[in-house]
């Protein structure tokens, strides 16, 4: 879908991190954002920042996607406020790296909640108008952990490998209904500047593996706008050679499984586990 001066994009987790970032980017191309978190004071923070440098509408939406009546709400609410909704950025998301046997029952429900089923709920709810104007994208904000395991994410993992079959398979009914519609994954790795690595590195000081490296924000911002406008089906916005990676993952698991040993790429999130494991007991 060509990203046209004019189009409404609607960003979730938009009040800090990468999706803040994405709606500024957005807001640069002309685009009509609307912004939608937890916290309204956050939120108004980034429309007040994105209007100083961008003469566009700037909507804020504070909603809980924990919630799910909120959650399905929330494309109603969008298009009430700013009209219909060409572009849906499935953007938020929770991570919190633990020892699994410890974790609560309602902290995996979260995960779930909030990583997968929000993004299936909110495209659900837009896609009918999509699908009768004859044009809108989807975008699903996965990582690479979507499509490498890793230590210590067991729930984070499962969501965001679920989100990457929920854009495969969507993009493959697309295809087969012939809807000018469409959907993508981006992947980021390690990223600079904002997001949950940079969360992670103020509260535990870790540092990304020397064979991924981190990279920043702004390619992320610019895979997300390259893979709206170019339909692409996954973008993996990482240093090194991930798609490597993640051949050999798919292909050989115990191979993978010794090379990750090998090259201690447990041992970032293992310093974030055993911490939290500290603190808990």
């Amino acid at each position: 879908m060509r990203i046209t001066p004019g189009d409404t994009a609607l960003i979730t987790g938009a009040s800090r991190g990468i999706g803040r970032h994405i709606a500024a980017a957005l807001a640069g191309r002309g685009v009509n954002v609307v912004l939608a978190a937890r916290t309204a004071e956050r939120l108004n923070e980034v429309a007040t920042e994105i209007r100083s440098h961008s003469n566009v509408e700037v909507t804020t939406l504070p909603v809980d996607l924990n919630d799910r009546e909120q959650t399905r709400e929330l494309i109603a609410r969008a298009e009430a406020a700013s009209g219909p909704v060409d572009l849906l950025v499935n953007n938020a998301g929770v991570e919190a790296t633990h020892r699994f046997e410890q974790r609560d029952f309602d902290d995996i429900a979260a995960f779930t909640d909030v990583n997968l089923l929000a993004p299936m709920l909110l495209t659900r709810a837009v896609l009918p108008g999509m699908i009768e104007r004859g044009r809108g994208h989807i975008v699903n904000m996965a990582s690479i952990a979507g499509l490498l395991p890793s230590a210590y994410e067991e729930p984070y993992n499962a969501t965001k490998f679920g989100l990457i079959g929920f854009t495969r398979s969507l993009r493959l009914t697309a295809r087969d209904r012939g809807w000018n519609v469409s959907a993508s994954a981006v992947c980021p790795g390690f990223t600079e500047g904002a997001g949950m690595f940079e969360d992670m590195r103020a509260e535990f000081g870790i540092r990304a593996p020397a064979i991924m490296g981190s990279l920043p924000v702004d390619q992320v911002t610019d895979a997300v706008l390259r893979a709206v406008e170019r339909d692409l089906p996954e973008t993996v916005v990482m240093r090194g050679a991930p798609r490597l990676a993640v051949a050999t993952a798919a292909a050989a698991p115990r191979v993978f499984e010794r090379i990750a040993r090998r090259l201690d790429l447990a041992a970032p999130f293992r310093l974030m586990a055993d911490k939290r494991s500290a603190a808990q007991t």
